[in-house]
């Protein structure tokens, strides 16, 4: 009785020297809740972390990140406005440092309309929103957004402001903002709109993969580093010694490679945390079945250290079943990344890319007696990322039309692939771009960066791939043409 009195008066006395007031404390608070806010792609992440106290370290800390990460997000933004496939380079930085400036969520916008990136466009302009209910830009977002998806546009319509209350202790007046944007747009949603909101959100990586092709680079780049970094170089690496578990050299070798190091829940929580910051909500791999089924097996061998330090039988038998199905969802995950790469040229994808540089301003504004559009006959596979195809082939297209703009009629466009086979009984797929403009095109600035329409830039893209970028002279009625060149690809689907 007396030790447990001697206890409570201690602790009494301990609670009495508390400050609740303690401003460290209340520092360290804020920034776990902006820095949970900014992991999970909260809206009011940047405000959060514009609101730490300068006075103290972690706020200091918070405020030199975000001004190191500004620059990145406003290069990636001018870079994706030009065209230039280093842009997700310079987004992927910012986003290693800090939350974006929710005022760049306009120009990003702008830019993937111009890219011909819509459904990326229509949420940096429902972030805007979200962010800037009123003003003069907020009203331009809004006829923006209208033009690219009407129904959506429908839950920012309401511009009614709502009474400020004060905001409750420890809560961003951003989470107001974003709730009463939210409400008013609930009951604005029809319900086709509201399936659709359902839909794009926390999917599975497979149904992400079929649906937005704009995402294909990033999710190669987050496979492609679990893959090796995870489930070849510590997992897989493992599987000889899991074999020849009587080999005592071959089992401190297996200790060491998945014990020694990251703990592995830890390893496996940072590439899923990874996926969750480059694609948001869209994808939600804790409810995708065999991230689900790999997570458990992760967390099965980080239980099993002691036993198979000992040598135990039951515990090296959990571990090769553990095993067994890591590997299962790297062959998944090798299988995905294979066919991700892979872009079908036929004429759904020539068509797409003549609409979206019609839908331009500049380029629309320009008459064209013919825009022709002819596709292969068979099959054609490339390994390009779709988007990365699109846009060069946007670019080389939109420099054709206003090419041909500064010329009096007749204008002349033509938009084709063809194949051609090599000596060496290779086939290289020959996509051209034909214009009857008069203005020479020297190959030689195809490879000059500063080239103003930004063919310098295609001609890195493709070069990246392994392709070739030239220009040709070309039949009447056209003058010229701009010939992308890759070897073709074969798959199961071809004969």
């Amino acid at each position: 009785m007396r030790a447990v009195l001697l206890i409570a008066v201690a602790s009494a006395l301990g609670l009495s020297c508390t400050d609740p007031d303690d401003p460290a404390r209340d520092s360290r608070a804020q920034w776990e809740r902006a820095q949970k806010a900014w992991e999970r792609g909260e809206a009011g992440a940047y405000g959060l972390w514009k609101d730490m106290d300068t006075d103290t370290s972690i706020g200091r800390e918070a405020h030199r990140r975000l001004a190191q990460a500004d620059p990145f997000y406003r290069e990636g933004v001018e870079l994706l406005r030009e065209g230039d496939p280093d842009a997700r380079l310079a987004l992927a930085r910012g986003v290693e440092l800090a939350p974006m400036d929710p005022s760049l969520y306009l120009p990003l916008a702008r830019a993937c309309r111009d890219q011909g990136l819509s459904l990326r466009a229509a949420e940096y302009y429902t972030k805007f929103l979200t962010a800037f209910p009123e003003g003069r830009r907020a009203d331009e977002a809004r006829v923006e957004l209208r033009r690219l998806d009407p129904q959506l546009a429908g839950v920012f319509e309401s511009r009614t402001v709502l009474p400020r209350a004060p905001a409750a202790p420890g809560r961003s007046p951003w989470l107001l903002v974003l709730v009463g944007v939210l409400l008013g747009g609930v009951l604005t949603l029809t319900g086709q709109t509201v399936a659709r909101f359902f839909r794009t959100r926390g999917v599975s990586l497979e149904k992400l993969v079929e649906g937005s092709p704009e995402f294909h680079p990033a999710i190669a780049y987050l496979v492609g580093s679990l893959r090796h970094e995870l489930l070849k170089h510590r997992i897989g690496a493992a599987a000889d010694a899991i074999r020849n578990t009587a080999d005592e050299e071959r089992l401190a070798f297996l200790r060491k490679r998945l014990y020694g190091g990251q703990p592995l829940v830890e390893a496996w929580e940072a590439h899923l945390l990874a996926f969750e910051r480059a694609l948001g909500h869209r994808v939600d791999l804790h409810r995708d079945r065999s991230f689900r089924r790999a997570g458990r097996a992760i967390r099965r061998i980080a239980r099993l250290e002691e036993g198979i330090a000992g040598g135990s039988p039951r515990a090296l038998r959990e571990l090769a079943r553990s095993h067994t199905t890591l590997m299962e969802l790297d062959r998944q995950l090798a299988d995905l990344i294979g066919a991700l790469i892979r872009t079908l040229v036929d004429a759904t994808l020539l068509e797409e890319v003549a609409h979206e540089v019609r839908s331009e301003h500049s380029a629309g504004a320009v008459e064209l007696e013919t825009l022709a559009i002819e596709a292969p006959d068979e099959r054609v596979v490339l390994d390009v990322f779709r988007v990365d195809l699109v846009l060069i082939l946007k670019n080389i297209l939109r420099n054709a039309i206003l090419a041909v703009g500064e010329d009096p009629a007749p204008r002349h466009v033509r938009l084709d692939a063809v194949l051609e086979l090599e000596p060496t009984g290779e086939e290289t797929v020959r996509i051209r771009v034909h214009d009857s403009s008069s203005k020479e095109l020297d190959p030689e600035i195809l490879f000059d960066r500063r080239v103003d329409r930004g063919l310098g830039l295609v001609a890195a893209a493709v070069h990246r791939y392994g392709g070739t970028i030239d220009v040709e002279p070309a039949e009447a009625p056209f003058e010229k043409r701009v010939v992308i060149a890759f070897f073709r690809t074969f798959d199961g689907d071809d004969v």
